[in-house]
């Protein structure tokens, strides 16, 4: 499907690019990368490499691109990881590309404008306010006398997402902005890509200064939203709207945090409720201007209806590629880059070929890692799919509200929803993570 030679220039690159870029290199893409920090995997696959922080001055972002389009010209600019989407389509525009308008970005990338968008849509959505500091999350938690959520302004994976009520007093909720502020801070100090804002646009590039806020500063305080969880993942491409499959999700049992736990594909709805899903994120896709890109959409399900949670400008991360091609034989990876490349990407009638459920491992205690055993002889298992591991030996361990990561997650496959539950339960237990507990504090 690929045009021969085509020439796509990536903003940033998450983990390790071969597994996927060797493959789209067979079909005939040429990649260059623009990346703070990048990789010898990243060198291994782009042949043109440009060590920059792109995030941080988006003028010279815009430079450094123009330089690689004159030298070698590019088909397409697309980002792969949440960090990169505002940046690929403001390179996008500057170029003359094919792209989602920067101010849509933006909009899929700040949840205040992304909340403003749906509401100003008509669909449903929660009272949500910006907030800034603890006497005005109280004020409002007391007006509203139910519990509210309290969220970055970006972000992804649930970092720094907390569950607030009206009991907690002014004191509490300082010292969660603070536990939250420090988290993003020390994200930003120590990895090469932070999933939070730090830059004002230059001025001329279609996003109003007065949009951009402050991701240690300003906070999204929203009703919650009771009811089970999915996700949904599919294509923008003009005004339309192709979803390709929903997943259901469960998140820990914690009154607090928001942490992923396993998910499903398909989901036990039936093809009847999703549809209803797939209809309403098909709306909220639109009425955020998403116009080419793969997206990644989250919803809640309950008695009152479907309710957008979040929508990203970006494929799903972690074990969603791999879903979409093990039940779908859809390669979300390349159809980003074929949107990039400005093609026509639709589907129709999708029908899953088998089942699969995915399960995070998540820290008990925070601390530091000193071994993982049962790796190979799960791994060989015909039934796994996917076997990733987000930390190794040495590695420091950190449970909310000090760190919101994952040790890594399993996805096995099955005939049916029992066979791949089973297998999940047969194989997760195999895996064992040994950690050194951190000291107490005296």
């Amino acid at each position: 499907m690929a045009a021969d030679g085509a020439h796509l220039l990536l903003i940033h690159t998450a983990g390790d690019p071969r597994p996927y870029l060797e493959r789209l290199r067979r079909r005939g893409f040429r990649f260059s990368l623009i990346k703070k920090r990048p990789t010898e995997a990243d060198r291994t696959c782009c042949y043109q490499v440009v060590d920059w922080d792109y995030q941080e001055d988006l003028s010279r972002t815009l430079g450094l691109a123009e330089g690689l389009h004159r030298e070698h010209p590019l088909d397409g600019v697309l980002s792969f990881s949440e960090s990169g989407v505002i940046a690929a389509s403001l390179v996008a525009q500057h170029l003359g590309l094919p792209g989602n308008p920067p101010r849509a970005a933006l909009r899929a990338r700040n949840k205040y404008l992304m909340r403003q968008a749906l509401q100003g849509a008509g669909l449903p959505t929660p009272a949500f306010h910006l907030v800034q500091d603890a006497a005005q999350i109280r004020t409002l938690l007391r007006a509203a006398g139910q519990p509210m959520v309290l969220k970055p302004i970006s972000g992804s994976s649930s970092y720094g997402v907390t569950r607030l009520t009206p009991e907690h007093s002014e004191a509490q909720i300082a010292a969660r902005l603070e536990d939250v502020r420090a988290y993003i801070r020390d994200y930003r100090q120590h990895n090469p890509q932070y999933p939070f804002e730090f830059w004002l646009p230059p001025e001329g590039l279609g996003i109003p200064a007065t949009e951009v806020l402050s991701p240690e500063e300003d906070f999204l305080l929203e009703g919650f939203i009771p009811g089970q969880q999915f996700s949904v993942d599919g294509l923008a491409c003009g005004d339309q709207v192709t979803c390709l499959g929903v997943i259901e999700i469960e998140r820990i049992k914690d009154a607090s945090y928001f942490l992923e736990y396993e998910e499903w594909m398909p989901t036990r709805l039936g093809p009847e409720r999703e549809r209803q899903i797939e209809a309403v994120v098909a709306q909220a896709v639109r009425a955020l201007g998403l116009e080419r890109s793969c997206f990644h959409c989250e919803v809640k399900l309950n008695p009152a209806g479907v309710f957008v949670l979040e929508i990203a400008a970006r494929r799903g991360a972690d074990n969603i590629a791999d879903f979409l091609q093990q039940v779908m034989d859809i390669d979300i990876y390349e159809e980003g880059l074929l949107l990039a490349c400005g093609q026509e990407r639709h589907y129709r009638n999708l029908r899953p070929r088998c089942y699969m459920k995915m399960r995070y491992f998540l820290p008990p205690v925070s601390g530091t890692l000193e071994a993982i055993e049962g790796v190979e002889a799960v791994s060989a298992d015909p039934r796994v799919s996917e076997l990733e591991l987000l930390v190794a030996p040495g590695d420091p361990v950190l449970t909310p509200p000090e760190g919101y990561e994952f040790l890594g997650y399993l996805s096995v496959r099955g005939s049916t929803p029992q066979e791949a539950e089973a297998t999940l339960e047969e194989l997760y237990t195999r895996i064992q993570f040994h950690l050194a507990p951190a000291p107490a504090l005296p």
